[in-house]
């Protein structure tokens, strides 16, 4: 021990005057011949000496050296530091080419805000999860169907209903005039969707989401389109009704209804889309699917009443004005459509005519399965108003 520590001082003092002695003769070089070039030629001749240092270093280290003159945890230890490690790199020194004009160009062109950088992020995916059992609903045998032509209701009313003559007296809507004429809301704006593919959200419960990106908001944009694009106005309420209480949500939604009724007297057509929910009792989820339409969920209108007492003097002309809907739809695509359902409650309906709750979907679905039924009913509705 004694030895190594009266070694130590002799091979720092060495290194030292190694390091010196390079330098003094790389200045005299340069001083003699006057030529840059030529002197470094001369000099790669004293590359040899670096050997020199290294092997001072690893013996004061106390390392057995490899070919390099450093063990491997030596060449870790100066690799650490960007000063250090060019004790690692080629006597030849490395000179980067310059970009050809394409490189250059595309250099140029790089977005400076970092945003290309996006295009090599993966973009989060997953997949429906299996055990959702697809189903398409059509009419059962049980007397609460009622069944006429190609339109069917699943009434859980007492009210008789004449099917035939509620179409042959609907209303014909008018797309004429000035000012929008649909107006499209949510009570239940964050219900979402099965997350498949990029449809990805932050859930806010039970298969619902507060981004409108994934909610029902979004099927409304997508409805809202489609009657835009047949010229058709539209007024797109975006409020998430049941946030941050869902069992009040029709108490807040009847009221913006109302204040879109009063700003926009043009309106003749309110939608309010919702998704519905399928759970067996063993817990089985299911997905309603049309069949006549690839990778497309049914749609189901579901219409209220004054069953229970509460004033709704127009409920059938709401009703027949939907079953002409559910007749065109079945013109056209014999299984999107649910049975429409009738039920005691009126769910905000008497606020006008012409008002009705459309589920696109449930929950088993997938935004995109919901996003293509929304797209082709709106397409009938536009279809009816047009002619």
């Amino acid at each position: 021990m004694r030895k190594k520590r009266t070694s130590r001082p002799l091979l720092r003092g060495l290194r030292v005057g190694v390091a010196v002695l390079v330098a003094v003769l790389a200045g005299w070089l340069l001083w003699l011949v006057g030529d840059p070039a030529a002197a470094l030629e001369d000099l790669r001749e004293l590359a040899g000496s670096a050997q020199v240092s290294m092997s001072l270093l690893s013996a004061e280290l106390g390392f057995e050296e490899q070919q390099d003159g450093l063990t491997g945890w030596d060449r870790l230890v100066l690799a650490q530091s960007s000063l250090l490690s060019g004790v690692l790199s080629s006597p030849e020194p490395s000179v980067s080419p310059e970009p050809s004009p394409k490189e250059s160009q595309d250099l140029a062109e790089l977005d400076p805000t970092g945003e290309d950088e996006e295009l090599d992020t993966p973009v989060p995916s997953t997949t429906a999860p299996e055990g959702i059992i697809p189903k398409t609903m059509v009419a059962g045998t049980s007397a609460k169907y009622i069944t006429s032509g190609n339109v069917s209701i699943y009434n859980h009313t007492d009210y008789t209903v004449d099917i035939p003559t509620l179409i042959e007296n609907a209303p014909r809507l008018s797309a004429a005039g000035d000012g929008p004429k649909v107006l499209i809301y949510h009570s239940h704006a964050s219900e979402a969707y099965t997350m498949d593919g990029t449809d990805i959200y932050e859930s806010s419960g039970d298969h619902r989401t507060l981004d409108t990106n994934y909610n029902m908001v979004r099927v409304g944009e997508e409805m809202k389109a489609v009657f835009e694009a047949a010229g058709i106005g539209v007024v797109h309420d975006t409020t998430l009704y049941d946030y941050p209480s869902y069992n009040d949500a029709y108490n807040r939604s009847v009221q913006g209804v109302a204040e879109n009724l009063e700003k926009y007297p043009s309106l003749v057509l309110l939608l309010d889309v919702h998704r519905d929910a399928l759970v067996d009792t063993d817990g089985t989820i299911y997905k309603v699917v049309a069949g006549t339409v690839d990778d497309c969920a049914q749609v189901m209108m579901l219409m209220g009443t004054d069953a229970t007492g509460q004033v709704h003097p127009n409920w059938k002309v709401n009703l027949a004005l939907a079953l002409s809907i559910q007749s065109a739809i079945a013109e056209k695509w014999s299984t999107l459509a649910r049975p429409l359902v009738l039920r005691p409650t009126r769910f905000n309906q008497h606020l006008s005519t012409g008002t009705i709750l459309v589920e696109v979907g449930t929950h088993g679905n997938t935004l995109q399965e919901a996003i293509t039924a929304a797209r082709l009913y709106a397409r009938t509705v536009a279809e009816l108003m047009e002619g």
